[in-house]
């Protein structure tokens, strides 16, 4: 969330009355008045946190204690604090991205924590605001009026202005802002996972067969299979949603249809097991080929270039290296925000679900973007090393942001 305050003490910067005060602020505005659930979250956190010095909150503690459930009840059947914690976020979002706001104390509740952190407009980053306060128009002031009138009227526009740029400058994490599409979408997430299409029914002639007609044994060795490695990539990309209050659709990607990817954010797991993933990514300038008995990823803009491959005929104890393409974009499609996160083969895969739930990875990934990519498709190619069939931690190749 950016360089926020994390001193426990309720009593540090920001002032507690000023936390009271603009947490009554945010509790009056329309976008909480709405949602008896999300108003009655907030406030629980902010008041925990205020009276007991910042001790962290647990999510069963938080079901009891605001929405009634019993103190043993299972989270996971009943996600009623993680589904209105993310809806808590969305709605300080909008609160925030009024304009009127922009100079008032933030009060956030980040990704996968129940503890709010506090942000004071002062400690937003410095810059110089002389240029922003000569830009401001200044009042029209009678001739008699007095100079102290004056001076206090130019303390005013400046601090206006200087204000709108701090809220323009704060900056976000680089998780928040690449997940920002995600997250902040109103619409489910779909989890589309490849599913390897190589097992045949031993006692079916023809592969394709109506699965209806399939026996016990047929049916489970060759309907809705993945491999382990996409699972491994699946579960992290999961748990990143969870804690961020995120509901997620899973389906295995030869079940998923157009219509589906139509409703919502969807996330593609693996690469050429997953057809969706080869569809989507194949007009993008990173994206998946064939070539003579080896796999890679292209460069559109280099397609000589053929540093990116596997050699699939190889044994794969001897495999050293792997790749793998991360993008989010807009697809015209769907209409809606994708993200990929699929490798060449499982080590690149698990590389690339391991990178897009990183802090620091994705941290790094910002440095090498130029300003304003949160707010355009971003493409990313990724090599791990492979050690005993192992994967390493995944290293930037290249980047394209359009």
């Amino acid at each position: 969330m950016g360089s926020l305050v994390t001193d426990r003490r309720p009593e540090a910067r920001p002032e507690r009355e000023a936390i009271q005060e603009q947490l009554e602020r945010l509790l009056a505005h329309p976008a909480f008045k709405s949602s008896k659930r999300c108003l009655n979250l907030l406030r629980y956190v902010v008041e925990h946190h205020l009276a007991s010095e910042g001790e962290p909150l647990k999510e069963r503690t938080l079901g009891a204690a605001v929405f009634g459930r019993d103190a043993g009840y299972d989270t996971n059947a009943d996600p009623i604090v993680r589904t209105t914690a993310g809806e808590v976020r969305k709605r300080i979002a909008q609160y925030y991205h009024e304009a009127e706001h922009d100079a008032e104390l933030r009060i956030d509740l980040p990704p996968g924590s129940y503890t709010p952190q506090f942000q004071p407009p002062a400690q937003r980053p410095a810059f110089d605001a002389a240029p922003l306060a000569a830009l401001a128009p200044l009042p029209v002031l009678a001739p008699h009026r007095s100079a102290r009138r004056l001076l206090f009227a130019l303390v005013v526009t400046g601090a206006a202005a200087v204000g709108i740029a701090a809220a323009a400058l704060w900056p976000h994490s680089a998780m928040d802002r690449f997940w920002g599409p995600v997250l902040d979408s109103s619409r489910p997430v779909l989890l589309s996972i490849g599913q390897p299409t190589g097992a045949q029914p031993q006692s079916v002639a023809q592969p394709a067969q109506d699965p209806a007609v399939l026996n016990i044994r047929d049916y489970i060795r060759s309907i809705d299979h993945v491999v382990l490695p996409d699972a491994i990539a699946l579960s992290r990309v999961a748990g990143f949603l969870g804690k961020a209050g995120r509901d997620y659709l899973l389906q295995g990607a030869l079940s998923s249809t157009l219509t589906d990817l139509r409703r919502g954010p969807t996330i593609l797991i693996a690469g050429f097991d997953n057809p969706w993933t080869m569809r989507l990514v194949d007009p993008l300038r990173f994206h998946f080929v064939r070539f003579d008995g080896s796999a890679g990823i292209e460069d559109r803009n280099h397609p000589a270039q053929r540093g990116w491959f596997v050699e699939c005929r190889e044994p794969y104890s001897q495999l050293t290296q792997d790749f793998a393409i991360v993008a989010r974009f807009r697809d015209a499609t769907t209409g809606e925000t994708i993200v990929v996160v699929a490798g060449i083969g499982e080590n690149g895969t698990i590389a690339a679900g391991e990178f897009v739930t990183s802090p620091a990875f994705l941290e790094g990934l910002s440095k090498q973007l130029p300003a304003g990519w949160s707010r355009k498709n971003v493409e990313a190619v990724l090599a791990t090393q492979v050690i005993d069939r192992k994967s390493g931690p995944p290293r930037i190749l290249a980047t394209h942001v359009w």
